[in-house]
């Protein structure tokens, strides 16, 4: 009797564990029917990882579920990663082509750099602003798993290709070229891209268009605002500049180091130069001015350098103490009625005289 119940309580067990494993597989079934596949779409898409180790992007008939483990999820995020610079705020943030779930995005984005200076092919420095829209392209979406860091270079290739642009130009033929230049830039940077420029690493990227502005000398900003970093991957306390430590969460303001425009004179910084303190590139600067005028216009420009010479003459000759300058106010030359009766009394009798021969 005692090996009967021995038996029966095998058999029970035997179909509580076949029972068990059917249901685990049904529930598996179930999980796998109800939840859609991923499937590559027109905004986003994913890269795999098969069991041989080799990346491939995402088709319809891998059957792939979310959170699967063959997905590549780019733990160091900050390797898609591209800087986007505000300058109305001097604010400098990252955006990401990746999102937490290892989705790539496919839209287009627009990186805009940090301002840089390029020179001209006369001399003179330009502060760049750029911005370029661009996309990922799915064809080519494996190549993103090759990147150390795509923002650092696709940053330095940006700068690069402006300020080859730039210094092939002179800097009377930087306003009247600007779209040159950025048809320029951008068919350099889509070069790369499609193979037909044999210089630089394929991005894995379609570059669609590339903008900038400038200004005149080296005029970068003293400090910017950076943005956290939400694809970091260790939170780190971050030394401000008065040299208190932050949260890495908060935004950070950082002192940047002034540059000096190249060249530049000691007079410039205290007072509108007079033509004799015009150095080599300001003076070619402003040649470009005199070119294409007329006579008037000239005219008119050398009346307006006589003056500003004549007032920096005042003006140093005051601060040295060789002369005393009164306003015809201080002098009592202006608002006195005595004086204003007398002159127009002196002026209408000279016009009353005869004329003689």
């Amino acid at each position: 009797m005692a090996e009967v119940d021995a038996v029966s309580t095998g058999l029970i067990i035997s179909v509580l564990v076949a029972l068990l494993v059917v249901a685990l597989a049904v529930a598996a079934f179930l999980y796998r029917t109800r939840v859609p596949s991923l499937v590559p779409g027109d905004d986003e898409t994913y890269l795999i990882r098969s069991p041989e180790g080799r990346i491939q992007a995402l088709t319809a008939d891998m059957k792939v579920q979310p959170e699967d483990p063959r997905i590549v999820q780019f733990q160091n995020r900050k390797q898609l990663r591209f800087p986007v610079y505000d300058p109305r705020f001097n604010a400098l943030s990252h955006d990401r082509l990746v999102t937490d779930s290892g989705a790539i995005s496919l839209r287009i984005h627009t990186t805009t750099p940090f301002p840089f200076t390029a020179v001209t092919n006369d001399g003179h420095t330009v502060t760049v602003t750029p911005s370029v829209s661009f996309a990922v392209d799915p064809a080519r979406v494996t190549d993103l798993a090759r990147l150390g860091d795509f923002g650092d270079q696709f940053e330095r290739r940006i700068r690069s290709a402006f300020s080859g642009a730039i210094g092939r130009r002179k800097d009377e033929q930087l306003r009247e070229s600007h779209h040159q230049i950025e048809s320029e830039v951008t068919e350099e940077l889509a070069g790369v891209e499609t193979g037909t420029d044999a210089l630089g690493v394929p991005l894995g990227i379609t570059v669609f268009e590339a903008r900038f502005s400038y200004r005149d000398g080296a005029a970068l900003p003293s400090e910017v605002v950076i943005a956290p970093d939400t694809g970091a991957t260790a939170a780190m306390p971050v030394t401000s500049a008065d040299g208190a430590d932050t949260a890495p969460d908060s935004p950070q303001r950082v002192a940047l180091a002034p540059a000096a425009s190249r060249g530049e004179s000691p007079a410039h910084t205290s007072e509108t130069p007079g033509a004799m303190q015009f150095l080599g590139t300001d003076l070619d600067k402003l040649l470009d001015q005199f070119r294409d005028r007329s006579p008037e216009q000239i005219a008119t420009l050398l009346s307006l350098m006589e003056m500003q010479t004549r007032q920096n003459i005042v003006s140093m000759l005051s601060k040295s103490g060789g002369l005393v300058v009164f306003s015809a106010r201080e002098l009592g030359l202006k608002g006195n009625p005595v004086l204003q009766e007398r002159l127009s009394a002196a002026s209408n009798a000279a016009d009353e005289q005869p004329e003689t021969e």
